[in-house]
């Protein structure tokens, strides 16, 4: 595969995220069934600063669940790996993290309390902990043992919980957390409406930065809206998947010294990044992962370009790994700028 240019030209100094020095404060978000190691791989070389494992279940680490452990293996060249892990108390989640941790020395452990998917609610888990605040405080005094930072992830508490969100998150600090993500959005919205950014800039007021952001960051001028407002970092998520380069047009946006070759990608640049993403997919997880992703990321990573309707409608129907590669590896069937 060609080798690739850095996405940056120069590196400035590190930045302090929650207890880690690390080259930049845009972070990959942890996204279930979407984070697996080759597309953080893939992000890391789009420059992210760090980046986070899907959520993983502790109750599976510990009965040896051979997907949920896949789910912490980490790739040569990834930016640092954040472990995000659920469970319902602290007892399981203690051990789930010694169980990982043992296998990978992940510099810093996160505590998923903000997803909203009945199937987690059920065990306790997830955004169910906002009402549960004692438990997750016992959970963030639980991981603190490890000595690495504690990064839970909450959502905006809703009307009738125990605590307001201010308060929850103060409850958070005070056990141990050396940062707290907060989504502006509650449980019940789920994905649906608008990232409340006032309750984000109301905590990065009070907490300055071990706020980290997230929610509808789907533009550079978001990203730096939460950062200007003081919070310590932001999570990219949807907004990435639908445009991977969004990470590199955040850093030039924020004055980074990003290489045109990232500010201006040409169809062969995101043709070579989609087929080494889709390749190491396949290595890794197998024909059928490589299909979907592969298909996943296509869009994104040509938005923009003059006939990529074209090709969207060409792989549509393509089932086949071999197939499908060799159809992108033709991209420039499609694409009238080649360089």
């Amino acid at each position: 595969m060609t080798a690739l240019e850095p996405v940056l030209r120069t590196q400035p100094p590190a930045a302090d995220v929650g207890g880690l020095r690390l080259a930049n404060r845009l972070l990959l978000a942890p996204l279930a069934g979407v984070t697996i190691p080759p597309l953080r791989l893939l992000y890391s070389r789009l420059g992210a600063g760090a980046v986070h494992t899907e959520m993983v279940s502790c109750s599976g680490l510990l009965i040896s669940n051979s997907k949920t452990a896949s789910m912490t293996r980490v790739l040569p060249g990834e930016a640092p790996v954040i472990l995000q892990l659920f469970a319902g108390d602290a007892d399981t989640l203690a051990a789930g993290a010694e169980s990982a941790l043992s296998a990978q020395p992940f510099p810093a452990l996160g505590i998923n309390m903000a997803c909203p998917m009945p199937k987690v609610l059920k065990r306790g888990s997830g955004s169910r902990l906002l009402s549960r605040p004692d438990v997750a405080i016992d959970m963030v005094r639980a991981l603190t043992r490890f000595g690495r930072p504690v990064w839970p992830k909450i959502r905006k508490c809703p009307e009738g919980a125990p605590l307001t969100t201010e308060a929850f998150a103060e409850a958070l600090f005070d056990a141990g957390a050396a940062m707290v993500w907060i989504h502006g959005r509650t449980p019940a919205q789920r994905y649906e409406g608008v990232a409340d950014v006032e309750a984000v800039r109301s905590l990065a007021r009070r907490f300055g930065a071990r706020i980290g952001a997230s929610g509808d960051v789907l533009s550079p001028e978001r990203a730096k809206e939460y950062l200007d407002m003081g919070c310590g970092a932001v999570l990219l998520a949807r907004g990435a998947i639908a445009n991977p380069f969004l990470f590199p047009k955040t850093l030039a946006f924020l004055g980074f010294d990003v290489h045109n070759t990232y500010r201006n990608p040409t169809p062969r640049l995101q043709a070579t990044l989609l087929l080494q993403f889709g390749d190491e997919v396949n290595a890794l997880c197998g024909p059928k992962q490589a299909v979907l992703f592969m298909k996943r990321l296509l869009s994104g990573l040509f938005r923009g370009e003059r006939g990529i309707g074209e090709m969207r409608r060409a792989v549509a129907l393509i089932h086949s790994w071999p197939e499908l590669r060799e159809r992108v590896a033709c991209w420039d069937e499609y694409f009238e700028r080649g360089e």
